[in-house]
């Protein structure tokens, strides 16, 4: 279920803008188009947690456009993966065993095999999902880092990007000192 808050509010003075003439992901400057990166942050309180959504107009060369779709994966996103193969590959097993030959060596070790094989699993995924050559990341390059709110208002009074591309991070500081200066917005590694 889902249920909408509303449009996020920004305190007065609060302003930023993304650089245009460079990838934010590859840093190359031709091919460019804005595409609306569609952004998440998760907070997580005691029983609970918020996500708040965010369109951030991000210029992509064709070669890096897909990059805009690709949430970044964490290590809860891993660990599912993980325990999902670990429990297709149990089940493939015991098919196997029931209607197949299975050597006595895995017949004997199923557990460990398919454990073995859900580890596999995950390593592929993990290789596949690299960044191509020049890029700076597989998944989204600009991610919201942090966000102060005002405690009563919720208006937005301090927003953090973390960004894949050291270039565009450069950029991104250039474009932006005031906010930089007010500590109204904050750059991460």
């Amino acid at each position: 279920m889902h249920i909408s808050l509303g449009t996020l509010q920004f305190k007065e003075g609060v302003t930023f803008g993304f650089p245009t003439h460079l990838c934010c992901n590859c840093g190359t400057k031709q091919d460019l188009r804005v595409i609306a990166q569609d952004t998440r942050r998760t907070t997580y309180l005691v029983a609970g947690g918020t996500e708040t959504t965010f369109q951030l107009p991000l210029p992509f060369c064709t070669r890096c456009a897909a990059s805009a779709k690709r949430r970044p994966k964490n290590i809860v996103h891993r660990a599912l993966l993980l325990a999902l193969a670990f429990a297709v590959w149990f089940a493939g097993l015991m098919l196997v065993g029931e209607f197949g030959n299975v050597p006595p060596l895995i017949a004997g070790h199923l557990v460990a095999v398919a454990a073995g094989l859900a580890v596999l699993t995950l390593l592929a995924v993990v290789l596949v999902s690299r960044p191509g050559a020049g890029q700076s990341s597989y998944f989204q390059p600009v991610r919201v880092s942090k966000l102060k709110r005002e405690f009563l208002s919720g208006a937005v009074t301090g927003i953090g990007f973390k960004f894949s591309n050291r270039d565009y991070a450069q950029a991104f500081r250039a474009a932006n000192q005031d906010a930089l200066a007010r500590k109204q917005l904050f750059v991460g590694a």
